[in-house]
């Protein structure tokens, strides 16, 4: 699914699947995840994410199968 993941930048990926939209990103030392999901927008009408920390790129792809292959693409 690696191909579905769009480059933003060299700190921000972003990627639609299943009805989600996830942006991943490098801040402070951390990717941290922003999913907007059915839950999301149903809970909060603003549709705000609340971010999941990653201390690495290898724990975002054992947490989002989607995300399989980002430690490849981010280099």
């Amino acid at each position: 699914m690696a191909n579905n993941i769009i480059k933003v930048n060299d700190q921000h990926f972003k990627l639609t699947a299943r009805g989600s939209e996830m942006n991943l990103k490098f801040e402070d030392g951390w990717w941290v995840m922003y999913t907007v999901n059915a839950s999301v927008r149903a809970y909060n009408f603003r549709g705000i994410p609340i971010p999941k920390f990653h201390k690495t790129l290898k724990d975002v792809e054992d947490k989002y199968k989607t995300w399989a292959g980002i430690a490849a693409i981010a280099g």
